[in-house]
């Protein structure tokens, strides 16, 4: 009996320890500014917020360098804290000043057919920011 309650112990502990390599792994997979950051911006942001349109902000994404500069309100994150970042705060359901980004219209937000990122996606800009913001 005692054999079993250190084996069953011991499996517990390995198993804890597997789950929790897994969750750092996967907390540390690098996120491409290349691979997964621009499809999103090709997604949901690149309609609004190329040069050759015109918005508010005068924040274009058409480019690493391009969005690196940010708008109107300054450098669009700050590497290495995507909570003080604006581009990862836009995409927030309360962002600190604005509209939320993709912007929506008004009817679709109050007909709830409004198209947001998912949270996923959302992570995707906040992991990248998070991780340096690097042109990888």
């Amino acid at each position: 009996m005692r054999m079993t309650i250190v084996a069953a112990a011991l499996m517990v502990a390995v198993g804890v320890q597997g789950v929790a390599a897994q969750d750092t792994a996967s907390a540390k997979k690098e996120v491409s500014f290349k691979a997964d950051v621009t499809p999103l911006v090709k997604k949901y942001c690149i309609s609004c917020h190329a040069e050759e349109e015109y918005n508010p902000s005068e924040f274009s994404m058409d480019t690493y360098e391009i969005t690196k500069k940010g708008g109107k309100r300054g450098p669009a994150w700050v590497a290495g804290k995507a909570s003080e970042s604006i581009l990862v705060q836009k995409l927030w359901e309360k962002p600190p000043f604005g509209e939320r980004m993709p912007l929506n219209s008004k009817k679709k937000i109050a007909a709830g057919t409004a198209k947001w990122m998912t949270p996923e996606e959302i992570r995707v800009f906040a992991d990248w920011v998070d991780q340096g913001a690097r042109n990888n």
